[in-house]
Order: structure tokens, then C-alpha cells, then sequence
């Protein structure tokens, strides 16, 4: 899930198996941009939307009360062809403004432009389990992607493989979620019923993982995304079956857990399979949750909550 000054894009997927069988009987996989305009510091009243709706230069900083809740654009389809999907999991964005989509289902990375138009393709190999990896852009443009192996494959944004980065001190199940921190290590997740979250640093010019830390304390932890304060939020999800968690936990900068929101919260929403997570530009979050099809979105210190998008979504899933 991406989120970009008012709007947010998310990968979308509608995947049904057959009783015992593995048998796909529908599936529906796209790109989707949504709208998420006029979010205000309180509630307001009727009189005072009009007020705060067109002052565009309001400096945001707490919640978050969505009035536009649309459909901008839908990239992709089902399919195997240029620019279709079978099961997008993971959306970036490139140095250059592109979007780079890791789609589990076609074992594909595919570019498009700014404006939704395919642009090319390559392949990231296979992993070990469907459905699991995500994918990141670094300072100096790279790929970095997990497919739920032990390994972190580096990539061009043409599609050239540049190091295959694997260390025999790393003990994780499968690699799932990533994310960037200001000291330009990574944040991994496990995605175990006791999962942990690897944070590593890298050295591609020796093609090494130089340095390992590993946290405990997570059941199935998914995607991750880090805000200004360098905190951590790990979203706990589900994607097969169901399992403990259902929830998004805050690590600070000191590497402990501070907050755990969900399941429910303040009887105003309950999460069931949270996937995604990303901070815009004001350190509000938003949480993507494939079980209830919408997107919730938290000021700073998840004290007040709204449900922003709650319409046009199947499965969304993914961070940024």
C-alpha cells in the first residue's frame, strides 16, 4: 500500500481455493488507486465542512475524517499478460516515480509509469510459498525483493539479478515483509506462528549481510512500514487460517514494543486480516485489511481512527 499526499494505492486480489483441491475458482487481481481527501483535526460539525474542505494548505496533523471515498484508477486485470495480474502482494515505488508491482501469482515484477501505463516485466524466480515477499526500492534505485526464502535477491529495474544476498546466521522460516530505516538497514519479518523481525545491514559492493538483530514477540508478522521517529509498525495477519494476532504492533527506535492496536478498537473497528501499513507525509497510518476489505487510518499516536476507504477493494493487501 502506497500513500502519497491524499491518496493511496493498494494492491487488490480476490483469490478463491476449492475445498481440499487448490483449485482456483475465481479470481480477480488489479491495481487500485483510491481518493482519500479532507481529513481534519477533529470531528467537525456540518458548518464547518465547507470551511475545511477546500483549505488545501491545512497542515495535518491528527485525524482523519475522510469525505471523498472514490475509485481514481484501476490498473491491471486477471491474467498472464503484459500488465495483468494473477496476485499482486506488493507495490513500490521507484526513484524515478515508477511503480513496481510484485505479483506472487505470475512470479513477476512489472513497471508502470506514473500514470498507469505498463511500461515492462521480469521474472524473480520462485519461492517457497505463495504469496509471500514484498519489495523495496534503496537509495541508489536497486530492488530489493523477498519471496518467503532465506535469501534477499537484488535487482536492476530492468530485471538483471546483481546479488543474491544469504547469510548462514539467518534462522528465519520465511522472509515476508521489508522496509528501509533512516540508517539504511532492513527490516524483515518472519512470517511464523513465532515469528521475529530481522534487521540486517547490507554491503552490496562485498554482496553480504554484515549485521543481524533479531526480534522476538510476533505470531505471523507481515508488512512493515517505519515512520520520522524511526518506529516500526509490523502488521500481524492471517493469510492462511486463522492465527493469533489480527493486529499491528509499534516498535520504537530502541527495537521494543510500545503499542498493540487491535484486534478491535474502541468498539469502532475490528481487525481480522491486517496486511498492509504505510505512514504518509504527516505520520498518520493507514492499515489495509484483506478480511474486512477497507483501509483505516490512525493519527500519530492511534488515538483517534477512521474507516477512509470502504468501497471497491477485494483483498487489499501490501505496504510501502
Amino acid at each position: 500500500m502506497y500513500s502519497s499526499g491524499y491518496s493511496t494505492i493498494v494492491t487488490a486480489v480476490d483469490i478463491q481455493f476449492g475445498a481440499g483441491c487448490g483449485q482456483v475458482l475465481r479470481g480477480a487481481a488489479c491495481l487500485k488507486k483510491n481518493m482519500l481527501d479532507s481529513y481534519f483535526l477533529k470531528e467537525v460539525d456540518d458548518e464547518q465542512v465547507a470551511l475545511f474542505e477546500f483549505n488545501k494548505g491545512w497542515k495535518l496533523s491528527g485525524i482523519q475524517k475522510s469525505y471523498y471515498n472514490c475509485l481514481v484508477k484501476e490498473l491491471g486485470g486477471f491474467g498472464t499478460d503484459p500488465g495483468k495480474f494473477i496476485w499482486p502482494t506488493s507495490v513500490t515505488m521507484t526513484l524515478d516515480g515508477d511503480l513496481a508491482v510484485k505479483d506472487s501469482g505470475n512470479e513477476q515484477i512489472q513497471l508502470f509509469c506514473s500514470e498507469g501505463l505498463y511500461k515492462h516485466r521480469f521474472s524473480y524466480g520462485s519461492g517457497p510459498v505463495k504469496g509471500l515477499g514484498d519489495i523495496v526500492c534503496i537509495q541508489d534505485g536497486l530492488l530489493l525483493v523477498t519471496d518467503g526464502s532465506k535469501a534477499i535477491k537484488v535487482f536492476s529495474r530492468d530485471g538483471e539479478m546483481i546479488h543474491h544476498l544469504k547469510s548462514p546466521d539467518m534462522d528465519w522460516n520465511h522472509s515476508y515483509g521489508m522496509a528501509i530505516l533512516k540508517s539504511n538497514d532492513i527490516a524483515i519479518t518472519d512470517w511464523t506462528d513465532l515469528g521475529k523481525m530481522h534487521i540486517i545491514r547490507i554491503d552490496l559492493r562485498m554482496s553480504a549481510i554484515t549485521r543481524m538483530y533479531v526480534m522476538d514477540g510476533f505470531h505471523r508478522p507481515e508488512h512493515i512500514a517505519v515512520n520520522k521517529r524511526e518506529e516500526m509498525l509490523v502488521t500481524e495477519g492471517q493469510l492462511f487460517g486463522k492465527k493469533q494476532g489480527s493486529c499491528l504492533k509499534v516498535v520504537n527506535k530502541d527495537r521494543i514494543q510500545k503499542k498493540t492496536t487491535g484486534p478491535s478498537y474502541e468498539n469502532r473497528i475490528t481487525f481480522v486480516n491486517p496486511s498492509g501499513v504505510c505512514v504518509d507525509f504527516d505520520e498518520n497510518f493507514f492499515v489495509a485489511d484483506r478480511g474486512q476489505n477497507y483501509i483505516v487510518m490512525f493519527n500519530p499516536d492511534a488515538s483517534l481512527v477512521a474507516l477512509v476507504v470502504t468501497e471497491n477493494l477485494e483483498g487489499p493487501c501490501t505496504d510501502v
